[in-house]
């Protein structure tokens, strides 16, 4: 339910940041002299630099290049001011890079004749509900994964935080405003990627993670990769959680409340594994869904999912164009290369994977700092590098944006001389929304707190101006924060609640619970 705070936001807009990560315009002739070491020597001292200056505590970094494993190394730590030595089998969390495993699992039931990419969504699951009944009628498979519904950005997803399950998050979409029309814009989703594993595992019997262990992970050699209800589990060689905040790298503990909250998004982004297992992940689509002479997925399907579908971004002066496609990005421009890639952000991880199909090299890169888009700039870094280019200084260039925008937070102004709230028993009572269900406000010491979902969760409102407060969960201040008006009726009680930010989720109204 509510309006994430500026240091939450900015960790999940790091899902896309499609405008900043742009392929580079031709600098030079590929060059001819220099050797893949030399390449790599440079690209790992660039890396380490700005692993530095970003307060990354941990990476890990694996390149393919001609259908080889031809780098793979950790740099810096598991644990900031501590922990062991990051390595190419170090697990981390790899966010939205999680996607591109959802149409993959489509692409082999599609392999398979068990559905079809231009199939209507409700011919496989007849209580898909979108709130526009000619879009219910027409979405198609090829639209759950294409980020074009014409919903607001990154609609509904803030459900995960509070608990809410799979089958709610789905059903969410039917009280979703929509922002556009359908398949007019690009807006970056989580919740049909839900709808896409729902279906499969309809036809599969097995669940997200079992399905791709027996048709993905296994047949690659990934054993490290997995997606575990609990989260990061603690290990000799598991990652731990950072985020920024301030100007700082923070660690966060191992019970920290919401460690869990990605899981909920299975399909989305809740995927654990390393470097190394992705490096053969990354091979099968460098090859076009074969490795080591072992064909898993169709060609064919193979570059549907690579395919533009959707327009995400251009900067047309440099000749350069990204779409999106099914769970990945084609980025082309008057560069000599065309690069495809997704990166993923947890909050408190960050990954990166990109490749060069006419190349036939690419690279994948885990961190251990949510919200901080080192590795994207890297990832330009690299494929400058690899294609005699002589790169611009990508990582310094967003730390200086960085820098200089300080971090402005979503929340308006608050007056210099706000007016004081009503007696605060007057907000209290049960608020209903067809999302978020019913929450409960309540006199709480000398304050107000809020419950909702499933999970629950505890939120402080804080007087911000007459009736208006600022709502903070108890545990996590720094990760939700939101701002909600109270309204009243004609008789001058409290009827309803708005939260700023939900508009478009059944209009961001919580109505008092007669």
């Amino acid at each position: 339910m509510p309006h994430p705070m500026r240091k939450c936001l900015m960790a999940l807009l790091s899902l896309l940041l499609f405008i900043t990560l742009c392929v580079s315009p031709a600098l030079a002739a590929p060059a001819q002299d220099s050797s893949l070491d030399k390449l790599l020597s440079r690209f790992e001292a660039y890396a380490e630099k700005n692993r530095q200056a970003f307060g990354v505590p941990g990476m890990s970094v694996a390149v393919v290049a001609g259908d080889k494993l031809v780098y793979l190394k950790g740099l810096g730590t598991t644990a900031l001011g501590g922990g062991r030595p990051v390595d190419g089998d170090t697990i981390f969390q790899i966010g939205s890079t999680s996607k591109a495993f959802t149409s993959a699992m489509v692409a082999l039931l599609a392999d398979q004749k068990k559905l079809a990419w231009d199939d209507r969504v409700i011919e496989h699951l007849p209580s898909f509900l979108m709130q526009d009944p000619w879009v219910t009628r027409e979405f198609l498979i090829k639209d759950l994964m294409a980020q074009h519904t014409g919903l607001a950005p990154h609609a509904g997803e803030m459900q995960a935080f509070f608990g809410y399950s799979q089958d709610q998050m789905i059903a969410s979409l039917a009280h979703m405003t929509p922002v556009a029309s359908f398949r007019s814009a690009y807006a970056y989703q989580n919740v049909p990627f839900l709808v896409a594993a729902k279906i499969a595992r309809h036809y599969s019997g097995l669940g997200y993670g079992e399905f791709l262990a027996k048709n993905i992970w296994q047949p690659l050699g990934m054993s490290r990769t997995s997606l575990p209800k609990e989260g990061l589990a603690a290990g000799d060689n598991v990652t731990r959680l950072h985020r920024v905040e301030g100007d700082k790298t923070v660690m966060l503990p191992q019970d920290w409340p919401y460690k869990s909250w990605i899981y909920l998004f299975g399909p989305a982004g809740g995927i654990n594994s390393t470097a190394k297992d992705m490096a053969q992940w990354l091979r099968l689509h460098i090859n076009r869904g074969e490795v080591d002479g072992k064909r898993l997925i169709s060609a064919k399907n193979m570059d549907f999912m690579h395919s533009p579908a959707t327009p995400a971004g251009s900067r047309l002066a440099e000749g350069e164009l990204m779409q999106y496609c099914q769970a990945w990005v084609y980025a082309r421009s008057a560069a000599p290369y065309t690069m495809i890639w997704h990166n993923g952000d947890t909050t408190v991880n960050h990954a990166m994977i990109a490749f060069m199909p006419g190349k036939k090299a690419g690279l994948v890169m885990l961190s251990n700092l949510g919200g901080v888009d080192m590795l994207d700039n890297l990832a330009r870094y690299f494929c400058d590098l690899y294609n005699g280019l002589e790169p611009k200084d990508y990582c310094g260039d967003y730390l200086a944006k960085l820098k200089k925008s300080g971090g402005e937070s979503e929340l308006p102004s608050r007056p210099k001389n706000p007016s004081p709230p009503q007696a605060l028993e007057r907000y209290a009572g049960r608020f209903h929304n067809p999302i978020y269900e019913t929450v409960t406000i309540s006199l709480k010491g000398a304050g107000l707190e809020m419950v909702l979902g499933p999970k629950p969760v505890r939120m402080k409102l804080s007087p911000w101006d007459r009736d208006q407060f600022l709502a903070q969960d108890v545990v996590d201040p720094v990760l939700v924060e939101f701002l909600l008006s109270f309204e009243s009726g004609p008789e001058g009680k409290i009827e309803r609640f708005r939260v700023a930010g939900l508009e478009n989720e059944a209009g961001g109204v919580f109505d008092r619970v007669k």
